[in-house]
């Protein structure tokens, strides 16, 4: 039997914000499939008439409810990739994903307004210490602290 096979490409942002001498992280509260809650960053698929940047800040903007212009793109911070079964999915693809992650600043004084539709269900801006000591889906906590110098 032949699996099928799937490629899909999506922009994540690292979204933080300077509040008086500390630097915060924004992490998302989502359901996942399993109806659990776990935190994790904005990010959504690229559509085929947008560039990598463009996605990050528009999924941001959706998931979060953050204004685009509050929003500024600091640095393009590297470039994941990763191989999933999707069993949600009709056929149960093998899916090979490209994820752009890009570092973004926000500006604004106004709190998220989550995307429920998306099974987003609260927020949190975490300091960079309590950053370090959460159990997260993929190493945040690493890319974090090799970017630390880029927080601007």
């Amino acid at each position: 039997m032949i699996m099928a096979r799937k490629y899909e490409k999506s922009s994540w942002g690292v979204v933080y914000r300077k509040k008086w001498d500390r630097i915060e992280v924004l992490l998302l509260k989502w359901l996942n499939s399993k109806e659990q809650e776990e935190y994790v960053i904005p990010k959504g698929k690229i559509e085929p008439w947008e560039v990598a940047k463009d996605t990050a800040i528009r999924e941001i903007s959706e998931e979060a409810g953050l204004l685009k212009q509050d929003l500024e793109l600091i640095k393009f911070i590297t470039k994941l990739n990763y191989t999933f079964t999707a069993g949600y999915l009709e056929d149960t693809p093998v899916v090979d994903k490209d994820v752009y992650l890009f570092l973004v600043r926000y500006h604004g004084d106004k709190d998220p307004v989550v995307a429920k539709e998306e099974r987003f269900v609260g927020y949190k801006w975490v300091s960079l210490a309590e950053l370090e000591k959460m159990q997260l889906r993929f190493d945040l906590q690493g890319i974090v602290a090799r970017n630390k110098t880029y927080f601007i």
